[in-house]
């Protein structure tokens, strides 16, 4: 708890005499002035802490799950890549073996022709 200015001055006038300037000015620098100048306390930090802890763990468990959303969405693409190129080979596979059989077909004819099979 924070003392206000009235107060400190009181309890410091009240020290001074006792204690001396130098060492009432000690003693007072031990408590706050304000709320933001207060000692944590082990329950404060255990508290804090422990919602730090919650905190941390939420964002955990969110990135967590956005990371398994975005590897389920790549290995939904790469085999979608997958397929299509295994589409595209078969196609060209098909082409290929079409192009090799008129090939082989028309120099069958051509020796034919020539009379190399007669």
């Amino acid at each position: 708890m924070a003392i206000d200015a009235a107060h400190r001055a009181s309890i410091y006038e009240k020290l001074r005499p006792l204690l001396g300037d130098e060492d009432a000015n000690v003693l007072m620098s031990e408590f706050p002035s304000t709320d933001a100048d207060q000692l944590v306390t082990r329950e404060f930090l255990r508290a804090e802490s422990a919602d730090l802890r919650t905190e941390m763990r939420t964002e955990i468990a969110q990135l967590r799950t956005e990371m398994r959303t975005e590897i389920a969405q790549l290995r939904t693409e790469m085999r979608t890549e997958i397929a299509q190129l295994r589409t595209e080979m078969a196609e060209m596979r098909s082409a290929l073996t079409l192009r090799i059989g008129s090939a082989i077909a028309a120099s069958t004819a051509l020796l034919a022709a020539i009379g190399i099979f007669t």
